[in-house]
């Protein structure tokens, strides 16, 4: 043995033995090395062994100085005000694992609480002698709401007006109620208290730490911490206030209201995984994967990122994933972002990358809800995808992506799917397959936008068995022109030939992911392609197809589960508002008509709230003489045998 090795092997024994001082070298020498548990608590003391609850560390750090392959760390519950570099790390049969003590809740936050402000002014105090470029400040965190107070200025010198487009003021005159500037030619901290009182008798807290927990080696497991505050941007551009490493996890952990990315999962790093977490409310963006291969992503909770609104055509959103990163984000909620839901960007390799079985909604302004930009061989199905901006699902210079039973639903702006982002450079758009999704409600310029095919960079392009519907108008479907019927559109492209344009009946769309489901009778079900090869499931692990035929969207209609054998009928009609049309130029002609399980008894039309005709059967017509101009709503009704009622609303406009 060399000299080094041997002095490794010396302090590696030496290690074991402070641990169980009543053991000799021999017995030592002559067993396997056993894992050992360490202790912390915000009572304890890094002189301590650490070795029990009555010897704790006090620091997390001390604790994951200690540990080698194996090794547990059990944190008691209670707030560490420290930055953990996780320089020792596992092995893939050893891991280290770092876990809340058992029913406790232990929070790790990069801010300090400051003291001794002083007067400068009527409603702004100051703290002298601050060196931090303090990227968030909170008054009263832990009763109050949680939202930072205004930074006023730029985050620091690391930003131009690209990445941070729009800030609120440039210096101490520009306070607000409610905002706070940092001087750093004075090191003086500003704050101005939304009610003007007095923040020596608030709890105030500036957040300082550039990180909060990062893993140096692979193979450690984090587990049930709260992670809150950041400073970040103060530090450099970009980055996320906890980052793992090569094949190690983090588990029922929360990270909420930090300065700018709440996770990463490792620049450059393999086979990291983050499950059943809450990364929310936090500066810039939920989770961060550059260069990330081989992630996974499942049952997380990203909402409300990028409250410090910077350009969500640079950075932000619930997930951004860039640099030839590749893996899966599955099961889980990706709502109320401001920027993108899920976003790759050049993510440009060999490997797939999976987005499945996930409810995206209310996102935006951004390019798109699920944005696959300058990426390759994307496997996006079994989404749920409502009520964004902009677009549902955006390719953008992809290839050989695949955009399968997804149901897309109440877009805003530009299109429910597109596939286009082209000219862009040396990049191309090929082989990229859209089928058995819906794309419904929408009041965005279009349902389904793909650029024409020019033979070489863009070519391959394809989309057939969906389902397109707009409650009220025409869908529109673009190619090198816009059609408003899928006549028009297949005779043009040659695609789409099987797919439908009818309302797909959804249980309670809006009410939840489930609420998108459909009920019995939707014309989507046994209406899809065989994609089971890459499809195998729907949104609620439902196998397909459960009928003769894979059904459209992200659900698969299972009977059983809907109407159980001798259950009462609980399932209402389904409205179609067919038509209105101006028949003369004083005459508007209303029809509408209804589908059931068991049959329609009766149908209803009112305008304005007013009963204007109903029916006993399954269709209803009302021709409108002389209407006033002026926005009026369509509501029809329709009632079964069991006394189930469903409705359609439109707005209807006269000039």
């Amino acid at each position: 043995m060399n000299t080094r090795s041997f002095s490794a092997a010396l302090h590696y024994l030496a290690a074991r033995l402070r641990r169980a001082p009543l053991l000799c070298l021999a017995s030592v020498l002559a067993q396997p090395a056993w894992a050992a548990t360490y202790y912390v608590a915000t009572n304890g003391n890094d002189g301590n062994s650490g070795s029990s609850v009555t010897q704790p560390f006090r620091t997390i750090q001390r604790g994951m100085n200690a540990v080698v392959p194996g090794d547990t760390v059990l944190v008691r519950g209670g707030t560490y005000r420290e930055q953990v570099e996780a320089t020792r790390g596992g092995t893939a049969d050893k891991p280290v694992t770092v876990s809340a003590y058992p029913g406790e809740i232990p929070v790790i936050k990069g801010s300090d609480v400051v003291t001794g402000w002083v007067r400068d002014g009527t409603v702004v105090w100051k703290k002298t002698g601050w060196p931090h470029n303090s990227q968030q400040v909170f008054a009263d965190f832990n009763a109050k709401p949680k939202k930072s107070l205004q930074q006023i200025g730029m985050p620091s010198q690391f930003y131009t007006s690209w990445e941070y487009p729009s800030p609120v003021g440039t210096g101490r005159a520009s306070m607000t109620a409610g905002s706070f500037y940092y001087d750093p030619a004075s090191a003086a901290l500003y704050v101005r208290l939304a009610d003007g009182s007095d923040p020596n008798r608030r709890v105030m807290e500036a957040s300082v730490r550039r990180r909060l927990f990062i893993m140096h080696q692979p193979h450690i497991h984090l587990k049930g911490f709260r992670f809150r505050h950041s400073s970040l941007s103060a530090f450099a551009q970009q980055g996320a206030a906890v980052e793992l490493s090569s094949h190690s996890s983090i588990e029922n952990c929360d990270i909420q209201y930090v300065d700018f990315a709440g996770l990463s999962m490792g620049y450059l790093q393999d086979g990291a995984h983050a499950h059943n977490c809450v990364i929310s409310n936090n500066g810039n963006s939920g989770i961060n994967a550059a260069g990330s291969t081989n992630f996974w992503v499942t049952s997380v909770t990203l909402m409300h990122n990028n409250s410090r609104n910077f350009n969500v055509n640079w950075h932000a959103g619930g997930f951004k994933g860039a640099a030839k990163a590749y893996g899966t984000i599955e099961n889980s909620e990706i709502a109320n972002n401001n920027g993108a839901g899920i976003w790759f960007d050049y993510a440009n390799g060999s490997w797939p990358i999976v987005i499945r079985n996930n409810y995206v909604h209310d996102n935006g302004p951004s390019e798109g809800a699920i944005f696959f930009e300058v990426s390759n061989n994307g496997l996006i199905y079994n989404n749920v995808v409502a009520n964004n901006r902009k677009r549902g699902i955006y390719l953008s210079a992809a290839n050989n992506t695949r955009v399968y039973n997804n149901t897309i639903y109440g877009t805003s702006e530009r299109a429910g799917i597109e596939v286009g982002g082209m000219p862009r450079g040396s990049s191309t758009l090929t082989n990229n397959s859209v089928q058995n999704n819906i794309v419904s409600h929408g009041s965005s310029a279009y349902d389904l936008y793909i650029v024409p095919a020019n033979g070489t960079t863009i070519a391959g392009n394809a989309s057939d068995y969906n389902n397109f519907f707009r409650p009220a108008g025409a869908i529109n479907l673009r190619y090198s022109a816009t059609y408003q019927n899928l006549a028009g559109w297949v005779a043009a492209t040659g695609m789409d030939a099987h797919s439908l344009s009818a309302n797909p009946g959804f249980v309670a769309p809006g009410a939840s992911a489930s609420g998108y489901a459909v009920t019995t009778g939707s014309p989507v079900i046994d209406a899809g392609a065989n994609l089971v090869s890459v499809v195998p499931d729907d949104y609620l692990k439902v196998f397909r197809p459960s009928g003769a035929a894979a059904d459209i969207g992200a659900f698969e209609f299972d009977l059983s589960a809907v109407v159980p054998a001798a259950t009462a009928d609980t399932i209402p009609p389904m409205v179609t508002i067919n038509s209105a049309v101006a028949t003369t130029t004083t005459s508007l002609t209303i029809s509408a008509s209804a589908t059931d399980n068991v049959g329609v008894t009766g149908m209803q039309l009112y305008i304005g709230g007013v009963l204007k005709t109903s029916s006993m059967n399954g269709q209803v017509s009302y021709a409108w003489n002389n209407p006033t101009p002026g926005s009026y709503e369509l509501r029809i009704t329709a009632d079964d045998a069991a006394q189930n009622t469903g409705s359609a609303t439109a707005t209807l406009t006269i000039q």
